[in-house]
């Protein structure tokens, strides 16, 4: 693998210099985070670039893309350890002025978002919003109108980074989907999860301040076993209130199966994997599985690459 540090016209291969580096990401974060040591590399400065490829420097095969925030240089030994977020970390350091949307939320979120003058792509989400909101980073619009994606739909969204180009992709839409063998896998557990389950949705519509629509959808067999859990939806323009309560009941009323593994490959389109990406296992008796990625950490370790996955079951 090869690692450059890029500052204005500068670029410098610094990988003979690098003892550790390790990049990850989990549900609900923006950009993923890329750890980084070197021994006695030459002058680096925050906002420089870090660049990963598999091999050689081709834009195409790239695994990882953007500034250095934070490093620090050990006064004795020289050797320096660094922190590095991909391309779309701005988005936390700029704020958009009292955004107004009026139409498909995700299409209004690509309007917003592409004048700021950022490449930026984004589906259609299927509900509408009429809506001015406060003045906020665009890394909190975006997780804002997500969070409501998913509760009208059911449906999570990630962003797919290319360089400087950011492409939101419904959670296991990846252009390339990765299969692990069973021999791949160097560990693996089973459990489960209730961090996301409910077991009672309330939807309420507004007027104004004024509570105009209520309906409550409960799972009684699954509050008996696990207890009461609500979750509260504003339902924003949508009409129909009982059907979105008893869409979304079906959606976190399931109590996920979780997969814990760790695989060592040196497949560089596998090394791209991120969370929100599903991934299939060809299990030991013949069948595969299918697994949404919720967090994904993988470290390049004596010329291989090692990953640490948390997945959530999808059949």
């Amino acid at each position: 693998m090869r690692v450059i540090y890029g500052k204005d016209a500068t670029r410098l291969d610094v990988t003979p210099a690098v003892t550790d580096v390790s990049w990850s990401s989990s549900r609900g974060q923006i950009a993923q985070v890329c750890q980084i040591q070197l021994r006695n590399p030459p002058v680096l400065a925050a906002a420089g670039y870090l660049m990963m490829f598999p091999n050689e420097a081709k834009e195409s095969e790239q695994l990882f893309h953007g500034p250095l925030v934070e490093w620090n240089r050990d006064e004795k030994t020289k050797d320096l350890s660094g922190t590095a977020y991909e391309l779309s970390w701005y988005l936390q350091k700029n704020d958009c002025s009292r955004p107004y949307l009026k139409g498909d939320a995700g299409k209004e979120l690509e309007r917003i978002i592409q004048g700021a003058g950022i490449s930026f792509q984004c589906p259609a989400f299927g509900f509408t919003v009429k809506e001015r909101l406060p003045s906020q980073p665009y890394t909190s619009l975006f997780t804002d109108i997500a969070e409501r994606a998913f509760e009208r739909t059911g449906l999570r969204y990630f962003i797919q980074h290319q360089r400087d180009k950011l492409i939101v992709l419904a959670e296991g839409n990846n252009p390339y989907v990765p299969v692990f063998q069973a021999t791949m896998l160097e560990a693996s557990s089973t459990g489960e999860s209730l961090e996301e389950v409910y077991t009672a949705v309330t939807v309420e519509r507004y007027e104004g301040d004024r509570v105009a629509g209520r309906v409550t959808r409960e799972h009684h067999d699954l509050m008996k076993k696990i207890g009461r859990m609500q979750k509260i939806i504003d339902a924003g323009e949508e009409k129909n209130l009982a059907s979105l309560a008893s869409k979304q009941l079906a959606t976190l009323a399931k109590i996920p199966r979780t997969r814990s593994i760790t695989v060592r490959h040196t497949n560089s389109l596998i090394a791209r994997l991120r969370a929100g990406w599903l991934v299939k296992i060809q299990e030991i008796n013949g069948q595969q599985s299918s697994w949404i990625v919720t967090s994904c950490n993988t470290r390049w370790k004596n010329r291989e690459f090692v990953m640490d996955l948390q997945l959530e079951w999808r059949g």
